[in-house]
């Protein structure tokens, strides 16, 4: 995301041919890096025994209530602050706004929720407070809910509480790639919507 900002910075039009692909390639290799690291931590698997029944249901029913949760925190927002959507989305409706619907996709559908659920549930959970794992489901939920650029304490609620089921779903299954899924699920959703709404 920093290397994307730092891109739209310093380019005045949509990135096209050789700088789309650069950049694509750039965000496949810091989620290559990311997961790499996470592998020689031990954060993460990699293997195909979360493909199970339960988690499968675990994944269906997370990404069901995070979409309840955004539209009942959306609909507040709504009500109480007067504006159509988070600060979170705004930014991102704003930094995305002209962008490739490739690219689009990957660094909000894959990127974010592989990068974001080995920081902010394996990294807290899985490692940080390995011995102590409810102080790491509530500090890595309430970071999450923090850096979604929450300007007010529904904003911080509608992130933790997303943030909270993706810790719980880690948490019980103890297999990172069930919370990277329901994370995924949730964000396609929205980059599919994102895309369907500049066409």
């Amino acid at each position: 995301m920093v290397g994307f900002g730092v891109t739209l910075a310093l380019s005045s039009e949509p990135l096209t041919g050789f700088g789309l692909i650069a950049m694509i390639v750039f965000v496949l290799l810091n989620i290559a890096l990311v997961v790499w690291l996470a592998k020689k931590l031990k954060l993460i698997d990699l293997d195909m025994s979360w493909l199970t029944l339960k988690n499968g249901l675990i994944i269906l029913a997370g990404t069901i209530l995070l979409r309840v949760i955004a539209t009942v925190f959306t609909l507040l927002i709504q009500q109480f602050s007067g504006q159509e959507m988070s600060a979170n989305d705004q930014v991102i409706n704003s930094m995305f706004s002209g962008v490739h619907p490739l690219l689009l996709f990957l660094l909000i559908a894959v990127a974010a929720p592989i990068m974001e659920e080995i920081v902010f549930r394996a990294g807290f959970i899985g490692l940080l407070f390995k011995k102590m794992p409810v102080v790491g489901i509530i500090l890595g939920s309430a970071c999450f809910g923090l850096i979604h650029t929450a300007t007010d304490i529904l904003q911080f609620t509608l992130y933790a509480l997303m943030g909270l089921v993706m810790a719980l779903a880690y948490y019980k299954t103890k297999k990172l790639e069930v919370s990277i899924m329901i994370h995924f699920l949730n964000n396609a959703i929205a980059a599919i919507a994102m895309i369907a709404m500049s066409v």
